[in-house]
C-alpha cells in the first residue's frame, strides 16, 4: 500500500490519494521507505512537493498531513546525509518556479533574455509555501545542514540574481521582485528571525550576504 502511494502521488492521480485517506487517514503521515529509495524517508506531503503534485499537496494538508515534517535520511540513500524539513522543499519550490530571466543570446553586444516560468506556476507554488507556513510550520527549521528556512531562500533565489550589486549580467526583472520579495515578507511574517545567527555560517544572513542583491529580500528592503 506504501508503495502505491507513493506512485499515485508521482503520477498525479489525486482521485486515488483521496481514496486512500478515506479509507485510512493514517496514510497521510507514512514515512516511505524500500523501493524506490530516492524517496525513502520521506512523507506524502513532501513527495508531492519534490514532485510538484501541489494539488494533491494542497489535498494532504487540509487532510491533517504534518506540516513540520522533517525527513528521516540515511547515510547510504541518494539524498545522503541531508533531511529537510517539508517547509525547505516549499521554499525551494516557490524560489525555483518564480520568474526568472535566462540568457538566450551569447557573443554579441547585448545579451537578450527570457522569462523563465508563468505566473500561475509561481503563483501555485507560493500557495503550497503559504499553506504550510498557515498550517503551522515551524519559520525556522533548520535542515541537517544547519540551513534556517530563510537561508534555505537566499541559498536559492541567490542563483537567479546577481552575485554583485551593480554587477553586469542577469537583470531582475518587476516579475522576479514581485516573487521573491512575498515569499520572504512570508516568512518574515510568520517569525523567521532575520536576525539570528545562522549555525552553519556563525553570522547573521544579514551580514553574511551583505554585499549581494538577496540582502534586500532577506531584509525587506527590495521591497
Amino acid at each position: 500500500m506504501m508503495q502505491a502511494l507513493f506512485t499515485e502521488i508521482v503520477k498525479g492521480d489525486i482521485q486515488k490519494v483521496r481514496a486512500r485517506i478515506e479509507k485510512d487517514p493514517s496514510v497521510l503521515n507514512m514515512v516511505a521507505s524500500g523501493s524506490p529509495k530516492k524517496y525513502a524517508g520521506q512523507s506524502p506531503l513532501q513527495v508531492a512537493i519534490r514532485s510538484e503534485q501541489l494539488e494533491i499537496a494542497a489535498l494532504l494538508l487540509q487532510r491533517g498531513a504534518d506540516p513540520n515534517f522533517i525527513e528521516e535520511y540515511d547515510a547510504n540513500s541518494p539524498g545522503g546525509s541531508w533531511a529537510a524539513p517539508v517547509l525547505h522543499d516549499a521554499v525551494m519550490l516557490a524560489v525555483r518556479r518564480s520568474r526568472w530571466l535566462r540568457p538566450v543570446t551569447f557573443g554579441r553586444p547585448v545579451t537578450e533574455w527570457k522569462m523563465v516560468g508563468s505566473q500561475a506556476g509561481a503563483d501555485e507554488s507560493f500557495a503550497i509555501m503559504e499553506a504550510l507556513l498557515d498550517a503551522g510550520a515551524d519559520p525556522n527549521a533548520l535542515d541537517s545542514y544547519g540551513n534556517s528556512v530563510l537561508g534555505r531562500a537566499a541559498l536559492d533565489a541567490r542563483q537567479i540574481l546577481p552575485k554583485r550589486e551593480n554587477a553586469e549580467g542577469r537583470p531582475v526583472n518587476s516579475e522576479l521582485h514581485r516573487d521573491l520579495s512575498r515569499i520572504f515578507e512570508a516568512l518574515r511574517s510568520r517569525g523567521a528571525d532575520v536576525g539570528r545567527v545562522e549555525p552553519n555560517l556563525g553570522m547573521s544572513l544579514p551580514d553574511y550576504y551583505a554585499q549581494e542583491p538577496v540582502v534586500a529580500f532577506i531584509t525587506g528592503e527590495a521591497a
